[in-house]
């Protein structure tokens, strides 16, 4: 964490506030065993993230706060965005001695929760070349040393894209996921995609103000 911190340091000394940017994006996916939903809301330099599911019969919920900056070129900048995030989730009573703050709920032992706070760090970028659009992130929570890698290609005259993530923590699997999805309208988009370690496939919407 400490060199975490001094690498951040540097970062931000060579980088500027992000321009006012504001927007809204969120997407909704469901397959056989759970639902997923996540949702950014960006306000000038300030994003407010928001997610939540259910997953083999447990519910999870995240949000996080984060400050924006960015480099590069002007028309297509690198966004570093840092902040904090929280995370809420149910697990199994036998599970609650492994989490700081958990509770049981007395009418119900075997429902119970827990809660962790953490850091956040991420860094992204859209950039258009002629007819395509490209878009790289990389994403780290230290809650459970989450991280995920994407990469994505849009064909902008259909509205086609296609997309290639990599999602792991601390005791999961590393997890690679495609998708391809496809604009109805400006805003909206319908995505399918499957999950390789799991084996599943899921299909969601995705809504965009930008």
């Amino acid at each position: 964490m400490r060199l975490l911190g001094y690498a951040l340091a540097v970062m931000l000394a060579f980088t500027r506030a992000a321009a006012a940017g504001d927007g809204t994006w969120t997407q909704v996916d469901v397959w056989a065993r759970g639902v997923q939903w996540v949702s950014n809301v960006e306000r000038g330099a300030w994003v407010l993230g928001t997610a939540a599911g259910k997953d083999d019969g447990e519910w999870w919920s995240r949000a996080s706060v984060l400050r924006t900056w960015q480099f590069g070129p002007e028309k297509a900048p690198w966004k570093l965005r840092a902040g904090v995030a929280a995370r809420a989730e149910q697990i199994p009573a036998w599970e609650i001695e492994d989490h700081d703050l958990a509770h049981c709920l007395p009418a119900d032992p075997d429902m119970c929760g827990a809660l962790e706070f953490g850091a956040r760090l991420s860094v992204d970028r859209w950039a258009e070349y002629g007819r395509w659009g490209t878009f790289v992130m990389a994403d780290w929570i230290s809650i459970d040393n989450a991280k995920l890698g994407v990469l994505g290609l849009t064909h902008l005259p259909s509205g086609i894209g296609g997309q290639i993530s990599v999602w792991h923590e601390d005791g999961g699997e590393v997890t690679p996921t495609i998708m391809l999805s496809k604009s109805l309208t400006k805003r909206l988009s319908v995505r399918f995609g499957h999950k390789f370690v799991e084996d599943e496939t899921f299909i969601g919407v995705s809504f965009s103000t930008y």
